[in-house]
């Protein structure tokens, strides 16, 4: 369950990664963006399926199962602030998903960036 979850992460980031070629409209940013959150979601997802044998129901749980994955040693504490993105992740969604906030190119690779470490880090553990 937990290298579905990854791959689905990995499936989302390339979607994120797609986005930024599709069209010359901006907007694609805003999607880029909204792609790349939904891999670390997914990527998240993927950790807590495997040592916690669960995963969020809800968005935020996400990080509350994050931070239970390194109080139980499941992950090493350094790892925490490759986490910082996923709190971040997290608090915005919502702004890009619904609200129609702005992107640009280089927030939109910001993010890319930043799901590609998490990825990174959490296809350590699996």
């Amino acid at each position: 369950m937990e290298k579905r979850a990854l791959r689905e992460a990995g499936c989302w980031l390339m979607s994120a990664e797609q986005s930024l070629g599709i069209s010359e409209h901006e907007e694609r940013f805003t999607v880029a963006v909204a792609q790349a959150i939904h891999s670390l979601i997914r990527a998240n997802d993927a950790l807590t399926l495997k040592y916690l044998r669960r995963r969020a129901f809800r968005h935020e749980q996400s990080i509350s199962l994050f931070q239970e994955l390194i109080r139980q040693n499941k992950i090493p504490s350094k790892e925490s602030k490759v986490g910082d993105i996923l709190v971040k992740a997290i608090h915005e969604k919502s702004g890009y998903e619904y609200k129609g906030e702005y992107a640009s190119k280089a927030d939109a690779e910001k993010w890319i960036y930043g799901a590609k470490k998490f990825i990174a880090m959490v296809s350590k553990y699996i």
